[in-house]
């Protein structure tokens, strides 16, 4: 029982981080809030887990949090690391614009 309490405590934090996030769209937010909810009903009703995972030929339910958690984890990460290369690439043609639009002479040393 303490388990599923200490689970629902954290599963509500998160939902009330998501909640407060400005930056994400709203339609990302309502995603992770509908799993949160989902996690939240098979934390208090983890037979159904069961039955779900029956159903779709996976052993328990357990195992199938576990493969749906390594499958999100991964497009995550690969979402993210796409994401880094497109904000170098910007960051890239921003320092050309920038070096093309004010360039940098070095000094004259035939002067001297």
């Amino acid at each position: 029982m303490i388990i599923k309490v200490l689970l629902t405590g954290l599963l509500a934090l998160l939902a009330l981080f998501v909640m407060l996030q400005t930056v994400t769209s709203h339609a990302v937010r309502l995603t992770v809030l509908t799993i949160l909810v989902i996690g939240g009903y098979f934390v208090w009703r983890p037979e159904h887990a069961n039955w779900v995972a029956q159903t779709l030929g996976v052993g328990r339910g357990a195992d199938l949090l576990m493969y749906l958690w390594v499958v999100i984890t991964c497009s995550v990460i690969l979402l993210l690391y796409l994401k880094i290369v497109r904000m170098n690439r910007m960051l890239t043609q921003l320092a050309r614009r920038l070096a093309l639009s004010q360039p940098m002479h070095p000094p004259d040393r035939s002067k001297s």
